[in-house]
């Protein structure tokens, strides 16, 4: 009897510490450095066993949102590098992690190229489609009026990227095409880059890309320094305009 007590007096603690180990909080990135991939960088890694998980990113904190322990936190990127800071709390134990989201180039300057395109779309008619010429750090969308969106990363008045999406519907009609032809090359031209020559570039591209169902992005296009990449999905592509 007293060998019986002696051995549950050592296996009892020992199972709690295994509890206890089995229940320990862990926080964990993919990555300590992040590079822009389109008009954000993309923070992975793991989180178990918190009771709260929040990023701080320029003085500014959120909840993450986590799927089967896994996370993806999206940065706009900047032209300066930036210190993000993932914290996991349970109760009153704590663990952070500190990753860099490293700076990029930008495109121009956001107030610039947001005058020059009013002026553009006002010369064509277009008066409705114009852009806010201040604004907020942040990405920001801007509806057309032919249905189209667009999607603005600007950083301390710095025009960091841009993004669009179009369906495979949208280029099948005579009209979407145009559109799609038209934007992309004001947008183009009015970054410098060679706009007949994108989209005769572009165009080769999602010819061949409408022959191999498995790609899922194009070879990237690069005109007077101006980047365009594309990323496929089964029913719109994605375009990414930046200088990184």
């Amino acid at each position: 009897m007293k060998k019986l007590k002696y051995v549950l007096l050592m296996v009892i603690p020992l199972f709690f510490l295994l509890l206890t180990g089995c229940s320990k909080m862990n926080l964990s990135t993919t990555k300590k450095e992040y590079s822009a991939d389109g008009l954000v960088a993309v923070v992975k890694g793991q989180a178990k066993n918190y009771d709260k998980l929040t990023y701080t990113v320029n003085g500014k904190t959120q909840k993450v949102s986590v799927d089967g322990g896994h996370f993806a936190i999206s940065v706009p990127v900047s032209t300066k590098d930036q210190n993000v800071r993932i914290k996991a709390t349970n109760g009153d134990k704590v663990e952070t992690k500190l990753v860099k989201v490293k700076k990029a180039k930008a495109l121009e300057s956001y107030l610039t190229f947001a005058q020059t395109y009013n002026y553009t779309l006002l010369s064509m008619g277009q008066p409705t489609d114009q852009l806010q010429l201040i604004t907020k750090n942040g990405i920001f969308t801007h509806k057309k009026s032919d249905g189209t969106e667009w999607y603005y990363n600007v950083q301390d008045n710095q025009l960091m990227g841009i993004a669009t999406k179009f369906t495979y519907k949208d280029l099948k009609s005579k009209t979407g095409q145009k559109n799609m032809a038209t934007d992309l090359m004001i947008t183009s031209k009015l970054l410098g880059a060679d706009g007949k020559q994108v989209l005769k570039d572009f165009g080769k591209q999602t010819k061949n890309a409408s022959k191999n169902s498995t790609k899922t992005s194009m070879k990237q296009i690069t005109s007077n320094g101006v980047n365009f990449n594309i990323n496929l999905s089964m029913k719109e592509f994605y375009l990414y305009v930046t200088k990184y």
